[in-house]
């Protein structure tokens, strides 16, 4: 790659948001397969023959083997860049997603998923690895922000067309719907996003460009945040996925709403996060690098306290106003550990490391979500069940990100 300073002068904001939306398409399309479960759970596991743990496993499989590939993940973006890693992902979501339209039971299902799992693994590190590769630190806050919100916009959507979806051409549409939308992220990835020699290395040293800190394994896991921003997101995105999976089944069968009124109130937990996530963004970019730690800590905090009470809503106007707060607050983690990710690392060359490392814990988050919150319900014979240990996981993740430490960075950027 070409030399490239570390002034803002290197950052083209044409290119840079025109890669980022070649980047986030495959983001977009993976967060609806993900979520085509949910909203057709009970009709999905009547047509297949499912209990209520092997549709959760249908949505942990792809957590699982996004967790499987997180790690991975950085190595390739390092190997092949980002655009060929995105391609390679979007291709992956394609195949799974037209598996899982032929599937006649849980196996070949669980396969299909499986395969969207790989696209998740990859599409969640190379998505921000984009804003790394071509935003400046300090203009991180927005584009990091814009992804968040585009998975807001991809589980709304979900949740109101599915049901349509289903009613017109059976649980099959869904699946067709998000092969079409495959097909698209193939498409923006191979013409949006530049080659591996485009990729800039914002914190290359002014004074001997061209010049790399070469990757220490020994001096990265000396670095508190590589064991904390995981945590923190493994506590996060249990509550999280355990909770927006199960919900619309809780609403049904515990507080007597219809499927397509639960799949609405859930949705509004997506939808306001769209504006949550540009307020974040914008926080972020505000807010002293030192500083943007406390934003995720106090979130959590709150968060444990919304996780506590969810699935004890009476009615469901009730729990949709809880889940309307918990989709606003929600996005300020995954945005501001995304964020801050870069800026606590020793250099610029762990920086597809750290974010496959904070994906490795998003991912592994997402798996055992569904899988703890299905089992404790299968177990007890109520979702009320699951309220305190997903308000503790939470609490302890608000608790140890107050331990972040950030690398040292001039009074200009601080």
């Amino acid at each position: 790659m070409e030399a490239a300073k570390k002034s803002i002068s290197a950052y083209n904001p044409r290119v840079a948001w025109l890669a980022l939306l070649g980047g986030v398409a495959i983001y977009f399309v993976n967060s609806a397969a993900q979520y085509k479960i949910p909203p057709i759970m009970l009709e999905l596991n009547q047509a297949l023959g499912l209990t209520l743990s092997e549709s959760g496993w249908l949505m942990s499989i792809m957590s699982l083997f996004g967790l499987i590939l997180a790690l991975p993940a950085g190595g390739i973006i390092m190997k092949i860049g980002v655009k060929w890693t995105t391609v390679i992902a979007a291709g992956f979501q394609l195949v799974g997603s037209l598996i899982g339209t032929f599937a006649g039971g849980f196996e070949l299902m669980l396969v299909s998923r499986a395969l969207e799992g790989v696209a998740l693994g990859l599409c969640n590190v190379v998505s921000f690895a984009v804003v790394t590769s071509f935003f400046p630190s300090e203009k991180r806050g927005v584009p990091n922000s814009c992804v968040t919100a585009l998975f807001t916009v991809s589980v709304f959507m979900m949740m109101n067309v599915a049901v349509p979806l289903d009613n017109s051409f059976g649980w099959q549409g869904i699946w067709w719907f998000v092969n079409i939308l495959s097909v698209l992220a193939v498409l923006a990835a191979l013409f949006l996003i530049p080659g591996k020699d485009k990729e800039i290395d914002f914190d290359e040293d002014v004074e001997q460009p061209g010049v790399k800190e070469k990757v220490d394994y020994r001096k990265l896991l000396r670095t508190p945040a590589i064991w904390i921003l995981p945590l923190v997101f493994i506590g996060f995105n249990i509550g999280y996925y355990g909770i927006s999976t199960y919900m619309p089944t809780y609403l049904v069968e515990v507080v007597g709403a219809d499927q397509a009124t639960a799949n609405f109130a859930v949705s509004w937990n997506s939808l306001v996060g769209l504006p949550a996530a540009l307020i974040i963004g914008v926080i972020l970019n505000k807010v002293k690098i030192p500083n943007r730690k406390y934003v995720t800590a106090i979130t959590m905090f709150v968060l444990a306290v919304c996780y506590f009470v969810a699935f004890s809503m009476p009615t469901v106007e009730s729990a949709a106003f809880l889940l309307i707060f918990m989709g606003f607050i929600c996005t300020f983690v995954p945005v501001s550990l995304y964020t801050i990710g870069p800026d606590a690392i020793p250099s610029a060359a762990y920086a597809a490391i750290i974010l496959a490392i904070v994906t490795f814990g998003q991912n592994l988050g997402m798996t055992l979500g569904p899988l703890v919150v299905g089992y404790i319900v299968d177990a007890a014979g109520n979702f009320a069940a699951s309220a305190m240990p997903l308000a503790v996981l939470a609490a302890i993740g608000g608790f140890v990100m107050l331990f972040v430490k950030v690398k040292k960075r001039n009074a200009s950027e601080a």
